[in-house]
């Protein structure tokens, strides 16, 4: 069985030949699996499967002569894996740890962002992509989330450096597609879950990654955009959804009863 936590949905995901394409290889960390991803790239970033906000994230990168852990905005180099892993092992949480590959995330003024897509039930019960925001990191900080310091800010505006004008809205729905289906995906396996946030990198080379996927997503950072547009329709969404669980749940009840 697949759990609603890191590891499980990316496990869930590697079963969709769509989304596979998009997931950065992941592992349960331990000093083996560590090595061998740092062997293949320069940088990987350990993460716990259970947690939200970005926290209890390091980020390992691999040097010339030495490996640099950073956490927070703290950093600190150490000469051998062994000794930069020990030190990991001593500062993180008591629990379960991923190894991510490291993704070389496109920048905006020198600081790395990435994109959350929402994803909804709409009235009608379809999913539908009801906005798209982008996160940049705070100066010196390894993770983009908003709770932990990201900036929100329009998507137009995070790639309007990398993508010309005419090229931009065809990459948006590229990356609304993908959201689309991740969540089709895991509603098989987690139907009651009526929304999604799909956290989205881009690498240099503008291949969109699949982070991570939220069931429970915030729904907070898209009010801080200026333009309320998104965030009106994403909780107008949320209370019919709510709403139409509501009635499902006493429909069964009833139906249970005269059964």
């Amino acid at each position: 069985m697949h759990g609603n936590n890191k590891l499980g949905k990316y496990r869930l995901l590697l079963k969709d030949r769509t989304a596979a394409a998009h997931l950065p290889p992941t592992a349960v960390a331990d000093l083996k699996s560590v090595r061998a991803m740092l062997r293949r790239y320069s940088a990987v970033y350990l993460k716990p499967s259970h947690g939200t906000g970005g926290f209890g994230i390091f980020k390992l990168s691999r040097f010339k002569n030495g490996y640099r852990l950073r956490h927070g905005t703290h950093s600190r180099t150490y000469a051998k894996l062994e000794h930069a892993y020990a030190a990991y092992s001593k500062a993180k949480a008591k629990k379960t740890y991923l190894v991510q590959m490291g993704i070389p995330l496109l920048s905006y003024k020198r600081r790395p962002f990435d994109l959350r897509v929402m994803v909804q039930r709409n009235p009608k019960g379809a999913w539908e992509a009801t906005g798209i925001v982008g996160r940049l990191a705070r100066p010196n900080k390894i993770v983009t989330n908003y709770h932990n310091g990201g900036k929100p800010m329009p998507a137009d505006v995070l790639l309007s450096p990398s993508i010309p004008p005419a090229g931009r809205s065809r990459y948006k729905k590229r990356l609304l597609g993908l959201g689309l289906r991740v969540s089709r995906h895991l509603n098989r396996r987690f139907p009651q879950f009526r929304a999604y946030g799909i956290d989205i990198g881009i690498d240099r080379s503008l291949k969109p990654w699949i982070i991570e996927v939220n069931s429970r997503p915030d729904k907070s950072i898209f009010n801080a955009l200026s333009d309320k547009r998104m965030y009106r329709r994403i909780m107008a969404y949320g209370r019919l959804s709510k709403a139409g669980a509501v009635r499902g749940k006493k429909t069964r009840r009833v139906s249970s009863k005269r059964a």
